[in-house]
């Protein structure tokens, strides 16, 4: 599944969260659940075999009604058959020789209990259940949306989201865990003239006296429930062939031609992805399922029939910017490579969710850098990168492998430390081993678990083998346990014509328990700038470590940012890399000014040091350079929130970004690079943040004028332009972006606007934005974006909303999204005096679902706190010293 709750610049597999998120678990094996928590393992005695459903949604698509064939083994002979279901009623059951079972429930377990009267022996059974479910707005399980198309009409649509945790089990009675993998057969009644797609092609379609149809698809493989998928709508179809895979792309009427772009990402991943893996995809075909609207994540795997949203499909050229083109392709890459890892192979537990996501983030890079490198997905990665280093470096992180007990533990268990954390530690393993060592494992792996369930162990196993250096502890080292390793440069001396360089490993962390000593086996890639020798040395502890480099100069540490670590240099050191930036190659360049933010900002180093880095970016940079620099100046601004120097700061920040954004120009031009027109929009939006008056003119201009002149504003500004009038938007601005909203028959655009609006500054404003979450204005999905939105701005207002109206508002969120929303949108708060308001509201309202999140909320509060007070009289101090620097052309 693609996560984009905390990203904004790639979607995910998989994902059932909210807002943030998840001591050791290398055995992959689970400890059970309380009580209560409906996340506990079944028995055991029995294992699925085959479903047969045959579902039928309901006339007014609020309910369904279906007959289940459960063919199962048992194991051990057992008088009870447990099986797990949700919100289901159960009418009838019987096994197929006659024997009527007493069904009772056990709701909080998420439990159906089938008893009989004599134990059940070993070997093959059927057990026929008849049953009723929901159909509910909400995305999980069944759920349904009303569309307006384009030509004015509305029509309904159904979807499933059954992933991940404890949602399958609202469609059926069913065996609800990973590791209970069994072979599907569907069959759906639908009103005439509907299209109706799953996992497998259509088998048989036949009119029922009623005008109905119904509609049997072929059998699934052997899989997880949480993968089982169906639509039903009037849709637009395109297709075409990978091999003799049939891909297809499912939209709601009128958008098909949008979805061509994605068909090709599709068939590009699946060619790679076949020679890659070694194991051909295995179904007959591939769809992409399009929804109509925007929720907390970007798609969902499905087997033979992925799920998007929209934002992460389809391209509309009139809409779509250089940043939505690589989010479809990296979304495509990513939900197709979880064919293989994830469905093909699926982690046996939850514990192990990092094996379908860490590893789906990282092949989704891979295969966009293959088929597109002219994007240097690799450089852009370093937001994800960045934000995964963030959140790894506080108390309230969690290591990539971590027991799931409890339903927050799973929701939480997809964030940044699973998809992100895990994917650059797979990236650096394989730089560690080879390519082609790597491959050869990953290969080895997949034809052994095929069809199957696998640990964490299994894989290094395979690596193991493969290798050429010993890898299964570095690999531990980096997966069961938490944090981020420090590499200290202690000295870098000429010796001869060689160069002595003196480091060790140590910690970093931004509050106290994460700057607690740990030991990794790190390895270390390190090399004299201006040569192309590179020395490898995996690095553990305190104890110095001496390595030998060809020639003498300055030197730069973790070479391409390939390794999950961060480097401090001594001063002298650090001096000598400031004076040769020039010469570094562009992803070296990003990854000092990274690590120099990070460590001045967790007060490590003097934030002078990274100050004198932006001071001397040229506006010719290559543009991630500017794209780090846009995110930077937006966590000082942040943190500045009521400072007395807060416009000193904001005028350098002005100063530095309108030197770029003059660079650029407003307009793209004829064969730039996508990163440079991806720049120059959040250049623009940094600008507007700021209060620039300059780019608010122009903004405006450009936004009103271009019915008239379709010249003001390219296609890859439209986004930015739009959100930077939001920014700046009065009373009536934010009328007509409501307007627009409301007026617009494109999902797409009508959400464009509606985030827009979001962005307003106003506190009555924003109160007017936030009431309207509660109304028919804003979609139900779209409501937990808005929250965020207006949040990253007005973060106690939006908590104040949230809390004061909390029964109102979780009734708008999915499930999952609830028990994390106020601590989500307190988390950008920068003043500690929100936290007991905070814990008393979770302690009330939430209880122990929001332990993890208040954790992680209190923790961001609380060093945005710290570096209010403790960092920027650094800033500030700096700013006056180097006035005369930066105020010229003012």
């Amino acid at each position: 599944m693609t996560q984009t709750l905390l990203r904004r610049a790639r979607a995910e597999a998989c994902a059932c969260l909210v807002f943030v998120c998840l001591l050791f678990a290398g055995s992959g094996q689970a400890a059970g659940s309380a009580s209560g928590d409906g996340l506990e393992r079944l028995p055991g005695d029995t294992r699925p075999l085959h479903y047969l459903i045959s579902a039928r949604p309901n006339k007014d698509n609020t309910g369904f009604s279906a007959k289940a064939t459960l063919r199962f083994e048992v194991v051990t002979p057992t008088a009870q058959v447990v099986v797990n279901s949700r919100d289901l009623t159960i009418s009838k059951a019987q096994l197929k020789n006659g024997a009527t079972p007493k069904v009772s429930t056990d709701p909080a377990r998420h439990r159906t209990i089938f008893s009989f009267e004599k134990p059940l022996t070993r070997g093959q059974h059927e057990l026929e259940v008849e049953y009723t479910g929901l159909i509910t707005e909400n995305i999980e399980g069944v759920f349904r949306v009303e569309q307006q198309s384009r030509d004015g009409k509305r029509q309904q649509m159904l979807f499933t989201h059954l992933c991940c945790i404890g949602t399958a089990r609202k469609f059926a009675p069913l065996w609800d865990q990973p590791d209970q993998k069994a072979v599907f057969e569907l069959e759906l009644t639908v009103p005439a003239g509907l299209d109706a797609v799953s996992n497998t092609p259509v088998a048989k379609r036949e009119t029922l006296p009623s005008g109905e149809s119904k509609v049997r698809f072929e059998p699934s493989p052997r899989m997880s429930s949480y993968l089982l998928f169906f639509a039903v709508g009037k849709f637009d179809h395109i297709s075409g062939k990978a091999g003799d895979t049939e891909v297809g792309v499912y939209t709601q009427p009128g958008k098909g031609d949008q979805g061509r772009f994605a068909l090709q990402a599709t068939v590009d991943s699946l060619n790679l992805y076949n020679e890659y893996f070694g194991v051909d995809y295995p179904l007959k075909k591939l769809d992409s399922i399009a929804f109509p609207g925007a929720g907390g994540f970007g798609a969902m795997e499905n087997w033979g029939a992925i799920f998007y949203f929209e934002p992460y499909l389809l391209i509309d050229p009139k809409l779509a910017t250089q940043r939505n083109r690589q989010d479809v392709y990296v979304v495509v890459a990513h939900e197709v490579s979880h064919q293989w890892f994830g469905n093909l192979v699926t982690m046996k537990w939850w514990d192990d969710l990092w094996l379908n996501e860490g590893f789906a983030t990282w092949m989704a890079s891979k295969a966009t850098d293959h088929y597109k490198p002219e994007w240097n997905v690799w450089r852009m990665d370093s937001e994800s990168r960045e934000q995964a280093m963030r959140l790894d470096a506080r108390d309230s992180t969690h290591p990539i492998i971590r027991p799931v007990r409890t339903y927050e533990e799973a929701e939480l268990a997809f964030d940044e430390i699973t998809y992100e954390k895990g994917n650059q530690v797979i990236r650096m393993i394989e730089a560690y081993v080879g390519e082609d060592a790597f491959r050869k494992a990953i290969r080895a792996h997949v034809k052994k678990h095929a069809y199957d369930n696998a640990i964490t162990d299994d894989l290094w196993r395979e690596l193991e083998i493969t290798s050429p250096f010993p890898v299964s502890d570095i690999a531990r080292d980096f997966t069961v346990q938490e944090g981020v390793p420090l590499i200290d440069v202690i000295s870098s001396k000429c010796v001869g014509d060689k160069t002595a360089l003196s480091v060790r490993q140590s910690r970093f962390g931004l509050d106290g328990t994460s700057k607690q000593a740990k030991e990794w086996r790190v390895p270390v890639t390190a090399t004299v700038v201006g040569t192309n020798k590179v020395a490898r040395q995996v690095v553990r502890g305190s104890a110095p470590a001496n390595i030998t480099l060809e020639g003498c100069g300055p030197v730069k540490v973790n070479l391409g940012e390939a390794g999950y670590y961060r480097t401090r240099y001594d001063s002298a050191s650090f001096a000598q890399l400031d004076k040769s930036f020039g010469k570094l190659p562009a992803q070296d360049q990003l990854g000092l000014m990274n690590d120099s933010f990070n460590l001045a900002e967790g007060g490590y180093t003097p934030f002078a040091g990274y100050l004198n880095l932006v001071l001397n970016v040229p506006v010719s940079a290559d543009p991630v350079l500017w794209l780090h620099l846009t995110r930077s100046m937006r966590v000082l601004d942040r943190v500045y929130q009521g400072r007395a120097d807060h416009e000193q700061f904001r005028a350098f920040a002005r100063w530095k970004a309108s030197g770029a954004l003059r660079q650029l120009g407003w307009v793209e031009r004829a064969n730039e690079s996508a990163n440079v027109s991806i720049a120059r929009a959040e250049l623009v939006e940094l600008l507007v943040s700021l209060r620039d008056p300059a780019t608010q003119k122009e903004a405006l201009r450009r936004f009103h004028g271009v019915d008239a002149d379709p010249s003001l504003i390219s296609g890859g500004m439209r986004q930015a332009i739009v959100n930077a009038v939001g920014m700046s938007a009065d009373a009536k601005m934010l009328d007509e972006l409501l307007a627009r909203a409301a007026k617009s028959t494109d999902s797409a655009e009508s959400q464009m606007y509606l985030l827009a609006a979001a962005r307003v500054q106003d506190p009555v404003l924003v109160k007017r934005v936030l009431d309207l979450t509660l109304t028919d204005a804003i979609p139900a999905p779209l409501v937990g974006n808005m929250l965020r939105q207006v949040a990253e701005s007005h973060s106690v207002s939006t908590f104040d909303f949230v809390t004061s109206k909390y029964e109102s508002v979780g009734a708008r969120l999915e499930s999952f999204a609830r028990v994390g929303v106020a601590q989500g949108v307190a988390s950008n708060a920068v003043d500690v005096s929100v936290l007991p308001r905070l814990e008393k509201f979770v302690a009330e309202k939430v209880g122990d679902a929001g332990r993890e999140s208040l954790k992680r909320a209190r923790s961001m509060v609380t060093f945005s706190d710290e570096v209010r007070r403790e960092r920027l009289p650094e800033v500030d101090a700096w700013l006056r010293a180097h006035a005369a620097a930066w105020t010229v052309q003012q």
